[in-house]
């Protein structure tokens, strides 16, 4: 009888080894792995490999609806899971009849809601939450006070102290809207995470400025594409223009600080990440289609400038609309290639047919032209309820909840 061979197993090698296997593991198939042995359980939840693992991670888009979707965006493959039973169980569960905002940070997602519907007592249903869903972990957070369409959330840290954990802004910017559901005075509030308390920050934020609602953090900040009425010079023909910037808020120092002009001002202006510690605007043309994709310098730098360049630009007559109606979900994109994008928005097929529908839709960009075109998700509506969110910007981590 031939001699037994003794079978291969992952187990048997160095550890060391195992460790450089496992940086370049998905976090979803680690957070299965974990229970395979105390040798893995312990390399699994230590905070270096975990910040390091995190460190390495590659973006991936986000989609929340009937199930949580986590979708590479090169091979597009997905991981599927159900939307937890924490949020579906809620008295105001977050659903499509809610409006709901999501922030990320460090594969933790800042999920908020209120309710269309007031209370007797004219507040309004609303809930707060953070929650990571790879290890599928929820914590809700008690409001200070009802959400409303007027307030902005971001998650951060300080940056020379991490070790006072996570903390959540809330702000306001439309006190006409505060005055009308609240009666109260625009607040800026941080959220402690480390002692679960509210605190008001004495802060002051322009509420002339128009900020939009999508916003990115970037080591530690947030960031918001922001527009200011500006005085034009006497002899033109309009009294004001708009000038377009990014704001940010610094959790260090607990400020808000206008950081750089945006390069150009478009309706469709798009924010995002780039190499981790920059800041990259995707802008189109709503008449000609032309897309611009800028990158900023690092932020955090000695000097404290920040400046935009030209990253690459295409021009043409078949470029797709990334954003095709003012009620659509906003695309959202990701650096994967040099001078490319990968972008997932939502499109619109058999308009004013009985045989319409949506779609969502991935494009790979780059300055050569439109490399590719993949269909994700299809659904048969003739409105854009149902995609009315495409999805997020991602990078799924084991850091665990604070």
């Amino acid at each position: 009888m031939a001699a037994s061979r003794r079978s291969w197993s992952l187990s048997l090698m160095p550890p060391e080894i195992i460790q450089k296997i496992f940086y370049k593991t998905p976090a979803e198939a680690l957070v299965r792995a974990k229970p395979t042995c105390k040798e893995w359980y312990s390399l699994l939840t230590d905070e270096t490999f975990i910040n390091e693992h995190f460190n390495r991670s590659k973006e991936h888009f986000l989609r929340i609806f009937d199930t949580v979707q986590i979708m590479d965006p090169v091979t597009t493959t997905s991981s599927v899971s159900p939307v937890p039973n924490e949020l579906l169980q809620h008295p105001f569960k977050i659903d499509t009849l809610v409006y709901t905002l999501m922030v990320h940070c460090d594969g933790l997602m800042l999920v908020g809601s209120y309710m269309w519907k007031c209370r007797d007592d004219g507040s309004r249903f609303s809930n707060l939450a953070l929650w990571n869903p790879v290890l599928r972990n929820l914590r809700w957070i008690e409001p200070s006070r009802s959400i409303t369409t007027s307030d902005y959330h971001g998650i951060g840290y300080d940056k020379n102290n991490r070790s006072d954990g996570y903390k959540i802004l809330r702000f306001a910017s439309r006190p006409w809207e505060i005055e009308r559901y609240e009666g109260d005075e625009p607040e800026v509030e941080i959220y402690e995470c480390k002692t679960s308390s509210w605190r008001t920050l004495d802060v002051e934020l322009d509420m002339d400025v128009n900020i939009m609602p999508i916003c990115v953090a970037v080591m530690g900040n947030m960031y918001w594409i922001a527009f200011r009425d500006v005085e034009e010079e006497e002899g033109d023909d309009d009294d004001e223009e708009e000038e377009e910037f990014i704001l940010s808020f610094d959790f260090s120092d607990e400020t808000f600080k206008d950081i750089c002009f945006c390069p150009t001002s478009y309706v469709n202006s798009h924010l995002s990440c780039f190499n981790g510690d920059s800041l990259s605007l995707l802008q189109q043309d709503q008449t000609s289609r032309n897309i611009e994709v800028w990158v900023s310098s690092k932020l955090g730098g000695g000097d404290g400038d920040v400046s935009f360049s030209k990253y690459f630009s295409l021009s043409g007559p078949d470029l797709p609309a990334l954003r095709v109606h003012a009620t659509a979900a906003r695309p959202v994109y990701c650096f994967v290639k040099p001078k490319s994008v990968i972008v997932w928005c939502v499109e619109v097929e058999g308009k004013v047919t009985d045989k319409a529908f949506t779609c969502c839709t991935l494009y790979e960009i780059g300055e050569d032209g439109v490399k590719c075109k993949r269909e994700t998700e299809r659904n048969y509506v003739r409105d854009y309820s149902r995609a009315f969110r495409c999805g997020y910007v991602y990078v799924p981590s084991m850091i665990p909840l604070p």
